[in-house]
């Protein structure tokens, strides 16, 4: 799986993978959960993941304006 974007909590997080999954694409939340500090404050980010060959097609759904 790769990461198609980061984000700095839940909520958008999971605004977007709803938006890739309506599209029919799996998409996995990472980091939500992390014992490391700088996850929380978004130097890490949350990440928003989805297989390889789902990859620029989440990426133009993402980038498209809600």
């Amino acid at each position: 799986m790769k990461v198609v974007e980061e984000f700095y909590n839940q909520y958008e997080a999971e605004i977007a993978k709803g938006r890739l999954e309506a599209e029919g694409i799996k998409a996995v939340i990472m980091n939500l959960n992390s014992s490391y500090p700088g996850v929380q404050m978004g130097r890490h980010g949350i990440q928003l993941m989805v297989n390889e060959e789902d990859l620029e097609t989440a990426q133009m759904i993402l980038d498209t304006p809600a």
